[in-house]
Order: C-alpha cells, then sequence, then structure tokens
C-alpha cells in the first residue's frame, strides 16, 4: 500500500513538475542570437570577413571578445542587396565583453559578411583572442 501511495505521489509531482519545466517562458519580442561565425586574431592590426550563410533576416548585431582584449578599429556588415552599413564600433573589449545589441538599417536585413578590423592588445605569449559575431 505505502508503494503505491509512493507511486502516485511521484507521478503526481512529475505531472505537475515536467510541464512548468518543458519550455522557456516566452517574452515577447525576445529572439536568440545566432552565432554567425568565430575568428581567432593575431597581434597585429588585421582584417577578417565573417559570411552569414544561408538567407536569414536579421535586425542586430553584436561582437564579442574571448581570451584576451582585443581592440576594433572598424566593422561593415554588407547586405545581400548590395548595400553595406558602416558601424560606429572604435572600442575595446576585454575577454568576455560584448559590445551593445547594434541595430540593422531597415526592419530586417539578410547579412551577405561582416568585415572586422581589430587587434589583440598586449604583448602576452599564450593564448590567442578570439572574435565570436553574433545575430538575431
Amino acid at each position: 500500500m505505502k508503494l503505491k501511495l509512493a507511486l502516485a505521489g511521484a507521478l503526481l509531482t512529475l505531472g505537475l513538475v515536467a510541464p512548468a519545466s518543458a519550455h522557456t517562458p516566452y517574452h515577447p519580442g525576445w529572439q536568440p542570437w545566432d552565432l554567425l561565425g568565430t575568428r581567432a586574431v593575431s597581434r597585429h592590426a588585421e582584417r577578417d570577413v565573417v559570411p552569414a550563410y544561408g538567407h536569414r533576416q536579421y535586425r542586430q548585431i553584436k561582437i564579442c571578445a574571448y581570451q584576451r582584449p582585443i581592440r576594433f578599429y572598424d566593422l561593415d556588415v554588407s547586405y545581400r542587396n548590395g548595400g553595406h552599413q558602416d558601424l560606429a564600433v572604435r572600442a575595446v573589449l576585454n575577454p568576455g565583453q560584448c559590445t551593445r545589441s547594434i541595430d540593422l538599417h531597415g526592419h530586417r536585413r539578410d547579412i551577405r559578411f561582416v568585415t572586422m578590423a581589430y587587434e589583440t592588445l598586449g604583448w602576452h605569449r599564450g593564448s590567442r583572442a578570439f572574435v565570436r559575431v553574433y545575430a538575431r
């Protein structure tokens, strides 16, 4: 009898808990960030291109630095319709830090590629800096 009550209690608890944990809460206007690409950054100033594969419409972009500080000189987003947008990201990002969410011109844009001019700061040997480009 005790086994049946324990089993019934466990099933009831699972029935009440499972629906609450089955999905993430919905927030109006919330959309997850898509990773467009990752690039390793050398110690010298360089220019890299991150292509955006597929035909997805985005409204915002952000850049994140990992493992070492990165100095950004220029960021340019090129669209599939031939247009481009020069974004003002002349800043230093510390490891784990991201730029603000930067709005793209127009309501939603199909990104072709993102061109970045940057360099790793400091003269430390060891781990390389990485940059990741996200869009949503």
